[in-house]
């Protein structure tokens, strides 16, 4: 069970840091970071529907619990679990509903570049209407709140003062959790620091 705790913001000392794309979030709590770490494991050793059960459940405690951004980003870990096991309707259940939490916790510009690679690992497998699915429910979902596919990509791009290129390397996976660290698959807050979509834990770029 996740517990609530009070998150206070470190305190910025003299001299300014580059400006971040969005503060650090809350952490997961160690109990939920070892269970997830045993979901990323169990990932790694091919038992898809194992892990993706367990991505689920960490993902409604998590936004049952307000922090329904770490919630979303689990439930893309669950659905690329349930992809991997071959069950499709659960994978897409999972990605709609990561969405759904996206465009109405103000991330839409997350959701071009996830619609793209869902779609075209979707289509890739031949599962041609169910990539049609996806694209008219993040069409839809974007539409709620007056924005374009093409307009909420925009915005992500200006919400950063640097590129991923620009950015250092990063450890292969997370030292909390045990997710791999994908350079376009974490949240940056400047070129030499990032944080784990799932458990919150910062990683340092070299």
């Amino acid at each position: 069970m996740l517990r609530r705790r009070p998150f206070r913001r470190p305190a910025l000392g003299g001299r300014r840091r580059p400006p971040l794309a969005r503060p650090p979030r809350r952490p997961l709590p160690p109990r939920a970071r070892q269970a997830l770490a045993r979901a990323n494991r169990a990932m790694e050793d091919g038992r898809f529907a194992e892990a993706a059960r367990i991505f689920e459940r960490l993902s409604g405690e998590a936004d049952r619990f307000g922090m329904p951004i770490r919630a979303a980003n689990l439930k893309l870990r669950a659905s690329r679990g349930y992809f991997a096991a071959g069950d499709i309707e659960p994978a897409l259940g999972q990605a709609e509903q990561a969405l759904r939490l996206f465009v109405a916790n103000d991330h839409a510009e997350r959701v071009p570049a996830l619609v793209s690679k869902m779609t075209s690992a979707l289509r890739e497998k031949g599962y041609d209407a169910q990539a049609d699915r996806l694209q008219q429910e993040a069409d839809r979902l974007l539409n709620g709140v007056g924005l374009s596919l093409e307009e909420a990509r925009k915005r992500g791009a200006t919400q950063t003062a640097f590129s991923v290129s620009e950015c250092g390397s990063l450890p292969s996976r997370c030292r909390g959790c045990g997710a791999p660290l994908v350079p376009d698959e974490v949240e940056w807050h400047d070129p030499h620091t990032a944080e784990c979509l799932y458990c919150g834990t910062i990683a340092k770029a070299t």
